[in-house]
């Protein structure tokens, strides 16, 4: 699956839904999980398909990163979500997707300057974080990360992925 930075559907900026699907290949061997930029696709050779994705979609214009992991990697991610003690008034889980050249040199917990984003784990492709919203503002684990890690990254809430991995596991 590919999980894009930036890339909300049909918006100013992003591919339609079909722009999206043909840079895979078409509906036959992709599909969108929402409108937030998360494609499921099938696939012999995962790097060519990767460069293929990037090529095209650079061609028409769009140039948005995206991360790639297996069903299976994100299943086992999955399965590693921080367990969050509910008096800690936590607002969400966050799984962060991003390419490290290696990996993160970061000790952990990480927090940010404002005390609103908390990083549990993190590896050369994912990380797990919790974030707060006292008032009207929320944690960015997005940009904490990547100011840290100098990489695009790209966020979901651990429900989504939790919905993911259940849809296509299933399948």
């Amino acid at each position: 699956m590919a999980l894009f930075r930036n890339l909300n559907l049909g918006q100013k900026g992003s591919p339609s839904s079909g722009e999206l699907l043909d840079a895979f290949g078409g509906p036959e061997v992709a599909t969108n999980f929402q409108t937030n930029g998360t494609v499921v696709f099938e696939t012999t050779d995962l790097e060519s398909t990767k460069n293929l994705v990037k090529t095209r979609l650079a061609e028409s214009g769009y140039l948005q990163s995206f991360s790639v992991l297996t069903l299976e990697e994100m299943a086992e991610f999955a399965a590693q979500a921080p367990q969050v003690d509910p008096a800690g008034n936590v607002y969400r889980v966050m799984a962060s997707f991003f390419d490290a050249p290696e990996e993160p040199q970061i000790a952990l917990p990480l927090r940010s300057k404002n005390n609103l984003v908390e990083v549990r784990s993190i590896s050369r492709n994912h990380a797990w974080s919790l974030t707060w919203k006292p008032n009207s503002s929320v944690g960015n684990v997005t940009g904490l990360l990547e100011e840290h890690l100098g990489v695009p990254v790209t966020s979901r809430t651990a429900s989504t992925v939790g919905r993911l991995v259940k849809k296509f596991s299933d399948s």
